[in-house]
């Protein structure tokens, strides 16, 4: 009767082990993928401010004057 229980306990345990070893790991895998999310925005907008500095630039070196209200370059 006795081994029975501490058979029950030890099997009992290994599973709460698996189960949390499971949850770290998902848990782990969501910080990465949440992190890969975050790395493409940040591309993305430094790719829209890299696009609307070049815009900017070209205006002013065409001797231009950038309408920032309108986004659009004047003159030049």
């Amino acid at each position: 009767m006795m081994l029975k229980t501490k058979t029950r306990i030890s099997i009992l345990a290994l599973l709460l082990g698996l189960f949390l070893m499971l949850g770290a790991q998902l848990y782990r895998l969501g910080g990465q993928n949440t992190q890969a999310e975050i790395t493409i925005q940040n591309q993305e907008a430094q790719d829209a401010a890299d696009q609307a500095s070049s815009v900017f630039e070209r205006c002013i070196d065409d001797g231009g004057m950038f309408d920032f209200a309108t986004g659009q370059c004047r003159g030049g």
